[in-house]
């Protein structure tokens, strides 16, 4: 990718990201619930 290329997906990006800060935090929760699970699993091995 050229670097005008990246420039216009990072804004585009950090756009979507101020919008949409609510599906920000649900995402990030999600991962992590499924990591502490996936640590809590190997734990117990």
């Amino acid at each position: 990718m050229n670097d005008l290329a990246k420039q216009a997906k990072r804004e585009y990006y950090k756009e979507w990201r101020q919008k949409n800060k609510e599906k920000i935090r649900q995402y990030n929760q999600r991962f992590w619930e499924k990591k502490a699970k996936e640590m809590k699993k190997v734990e117990n091995q």
